[in-house]
């Protein structure tokens, strides 16, 4: 499955101005990723993502191959399985588990071609917060529409100064995984990762 999205990291209080304001009416759910890959992450630094999802009762494992020059699409191919510790797809190509990641996930869907998603993320001692929006083929203008609205929202209620300096973050993140398996890196460097 092809996957279009485009996001944005946040600060703490972009996130709270949007979920109060904005996004109020959205749908909330939580999820957790839990990640593997090889000793030395030689996955993730392909750009290859291990997971098993956990997500209202339902646990799907998933591949995911970002795109090599971070553009908004990615390839997924997923397999449903009974519960997080039916990992044996990752596991017996010798994969190892890496550790969780946690979302806070309000979700609105304005239009049939798009959905926002407003991610409160929660992993390895870190917290951080991204807006997502998801498009299908085609319909990259209204994702990006979304997303400068939202930088507009922020401008004239004063949560950020320049509309510029938050849209020019779009397309310069990491995702959820990236930013997972950088932190733990920097956790096993300073000797302070529990696994």
């Amino acid at each position: 499955m092809l996957e279009f999205e485009k996001k944005i990291l946040l600060t703490k209080e972009e996130y709270l101005f949007l979920s109060e304001y904005r996004y109020a009416g959205g749908k909330i759910s939580s999820q957790i990723n839990r990640y593997y890959d090889s000793e030395d992450f030689e996955l993730n630094k392909k750009g290859i993502t291990c997971r098993i999802r956990e997500k209202g009762g339902s646990f799907t494992a998933t591949v995911k191959k970002h795109s090599a020059n971070h553009s908004d699409c990615s390839v997924e191919v997923s397999y449903s399985v009974s519960g997080a510790g039916d990992d044996f797809l990752f596991t017996d190509k010798g994969l190892k588990y890496q550790g969780s990641l946690t979302t806070l996930r309000k979700t609105l869907i304005p239009s049939s071609n798009i959905r926002v998603m407003l991610d409160k993320n929660q992993y390895l001692d870190t917290e951080d917060y991204e807006l997502e929006v998801e498009y299908e083929r085609g319909h990259e203008s209204a994702a990006l529409r979304e997303l400068t609205d939202a930088a507009y929202d922020l401008f004239f209620n004063v949560v950020i100064s320049n509309v510029k300096s938050f849209t020019h973050r779009i397309g310069q993140r990491e995702s959820k995984s990236e930013r997972f398996f950088k932190r733990k890196a920097e956790l096993i460097t300073s000797g302070t990762d529990r696994d």
